[in-house]
């Protein structure tokens, strides 16, 4: 079968069969059970249906999947604990997260991550594809090559090439109802200058990752758009797309500063950021939909910042809830806030065993208050992390008290929902909660419990390790006092 007489977008079923058929013949049988159909399909449309190109091209991938232990590589499922190697949103066979510093995150991860610019599976587009941002703009070019091997770079590269083929796509696939096995890439060239565009070694680095792309990872995108691309971008794109199989140049669009009308063709307003023309703000997650470590939009905590966190607990799936309640004082006032410990008298944890079955327009919660213009807020910071599990339900409350509740802005004993209700991983990699609270005397009430089992796509243990606790660790502090801590710089959120 030859490519040019079929249309590899949309071939009939009995060509697409035909293809696989002639494919599959020339490998052998132990080839044959590692891939699927939909692998022979890949292979087969990126070297246009030739039997002999595409068995080439297949052995050669097959072997180096085998020589360098590809399927080896600790991909995060919700079948296992293993850490997400990039940020995500909008799945659930793991939960909304970004990069930090857990035990079994390694170290060249969050060096990579360090001067990457800031990246994200975003949710779906409109056909079901996910949505893969990165802010190309922001990378900090020249030190990538400098303080960064190739290495280290291919490796988090096929790890990352892994969790989508493995973890996004089978999921994306699902929902769909049909397979689906390619992406919708934005590179937000916002922030670029010319320095950036013509620096030779970054350029060397970018030929041989787009290289082993097309080798082995082929036919895994949708549709690129390269958005807020200057005028000076079209000569390193003359260069750029020398290297690329004109399919995939095909399927590239070069777009400047006026993108979100095309964007949201493709993408839905939700799921698409609002500083690319959507609505999504991903308000629940520090450093919104793209989180960047050079843009400085979130804190990059280092690894020491998830060592002896201040409490320790411990859950079980028989007592499978544990809440925190702690007084804090406005940012100006004269004194530190005075963390308290975890309420024990009968009475209070009776108030809160059901917190999270009572209905959210119940008359204890009212509208989240840093909405309200006349209201002056604050930011402070969850951490915590589990050493087992399926997930974690967490909720945030803050009920005022004092001058707050005096001058009649809030009702007396009246509960705010700070965090509503999300299910996070704390088990793969410490969680970092970003908390907007008014700026008034009060009380903070954080509230975990072990996910249901209707909630995630992690298994249920066994009768035997649902006997073993999970230990809980968790520190909750004020943004200056967490800046001042790890001696980070104010955080510019956008």
């Amino acid at each position: 079968m030859v490519g040019n007489t079929v249309d590899l977008d949309n071939p009939t079923p009995e060509q697409r069969a035909q293809a696989i058929s002639d494919l599959r013949a020339k490998l052998s049988a132990e080839e044959n059970d590692y891939c699927s159909d939909l692998d022979i399909w890949r292979f087969s449309v990126a070297r246009q249906l030739d039997a002999d190109k595409s068995a080439a091209m297949f052995k050669e991938w097959y072997l180096w999947r085998k020589s360098s232990g590809i399927d080896d590589l600790p991909v995060a499922q919700a079948t296992n604990q293993y850490p997400v190697p990039y940020p995500i949103r909008g799945y659930s066979s793991v939960a909304d997260a970004n990069l930090t510093a857990g035990v079994m995150v390694k170290e060249y991860q969050l060096k990579v991550n360090k001067y990457f610019g800031g990246g994200c599976w975003h949710k779906r587009d409109k056909d079901g594809h996910p949505v893969y941002i990165e802010r190309i703009g922001r990378y900090q070019i020249k030190d990538i090559p400098r303080k960064c091997s190739m290495g280290e770079l291919f490796e988090y590269h096929y790890l990352m090439q892994e969790f989508l083929s493995r973890t996004v796509f089978p999921e994306c696939t699902q929902l769909a109802g049909r397979d689906v096995s390619q992406q919708v890439v934005i590179f937000d060239l916002a922030g670029i200058s010319i320095g950036m565009l013509s620096h030779i070694p970054a350029l060397n680095m970018l030929r041989e990752m787009l290289a082993k792309d097309q080798l082995y990872y082929p036919e895994c995108m949708f549709k690129t758009y390269v958005v807020n691309a200057p005028s000076m971008f079209v000569t390193a794109w003359k260069l750029i797309r020398g290297w690329l199989d004109p399919r995939v140049i095909s399927k590239i669009h070069i777009l400047g500063k006026d993108h979100s009308e095309e964007l949201l063709k493709q993408i839905p307003a939700h799921s698409l950021p609002s500083f690319l023309g959507g609505s999504c703000r991903c308000s629940h997650m520090a450093g919104g939909c793209v989180p960047s470590i050079p843009m400085n939009n979130y804190p990059d905590l280092p690894r020491k910042a998830y060592v002896n966190l201040r409490h320790q607990v411990q859950v079980s799936y028989a007592e499978p809830r544990h809440s925190y309640t702690c007084d804090v004082a406005p940012v100006d006032s004269d004194q530190r806030s005075p963390w308290g410990s975890p309420l024990s008298s009968p009475q209070t944890l009776q108030s809160y065993a059901t917190w999270f079955g009572f209905k959210k327009d119940s008359p204890r919660l009212t509208p989240d208050p840093t909405d309200m213009p006349h209201v002056r807020t604050r930011y402070m910071y969850l951490r915590f992390m589990a050493d087992r599990g399926r997930g974690m339900v967490v909720e945030v409350l803050w009920k005022p008290f004092g001058a707050a509740t005096a001058a009649g802005i809030y009702a007396q004993d009246e509960e705010v929902l700070i965090y509503p209700e999300t299910l996070v991983d704390p088990q793969r990699a410490p969680v970092l909660l970003e908390l907007k609270v008014p700026n008034r005397a009060g009380q903070l009430v954080c509230n975990w419990r072990i996910a249901n089992f209707d909630e995630g796509q992690a298994p249920f243990p066994g009768p035997e390790e649902a006997q073993i606790p999970i230990v809980l660790e968790y520190s909750i502090d004020s943004e200056d006092d967490l800046l001042e801590e790890f001696q980070l710089q104010p955080i510019k959120r956008e």
